[in-house]
């Protein structure tokens, strides 16, 4: 979780929001826990499949938990390739379908499967 928190705070940074205003530093730990804990719930298998998935399900929980004040769609997508990269796993997607997925995906336009059958396919 402090992981995330950092990464998000260097998000903030790097695209416009201030890191130190009060909204950016608010984050409900709990619904960040739940997020992690219901991923990874999910996911027991030691095949490059179930890393992936689990990178999704990061990915999924935080899009429909928004345990972040701000920022909730580049957390959700910087939380699950960075997974990936940390588990050996490539991220083959360009910027333009992440940011449609991730935005549809935030809309409710999709369901948990379709993201992760994303996720898979571009790992």
């Amino acid at each position: 979780m402090r992981v995330l928190i950092a990464i998000h705070q260097q998000l903030l940074a790097r695209y416009g929001s201030k890191p130190n205003s009060e909204k950016s530093r608010q984050v409900d730990l709990a619904m960040l826990e739940l997020s992690v804990l219901r991923a990874e719930s999910v996911v027991r298998d030691p095949h490059w499949k179930a890393r992936a998935r689990l990178a999704a399900g990061y990915g999924w929980r935080v899009l429909v938990n928004r345990p972040f004040a701000v920022g909730n769609k580049r957390m959700a997508l910087a939380a699950m390739v960075t997974y990936l990269e940390m588990n050996g796993l490539t991220w083959k997607c360009g910027e333009v379908e992440e940011t449609v997925m991730v935005l549809r995906a935030a809309a409710k336009g999709m369901t948990e499967d379709e993201w992760e059958a994303w996720v898979l396919r571009n790992s």
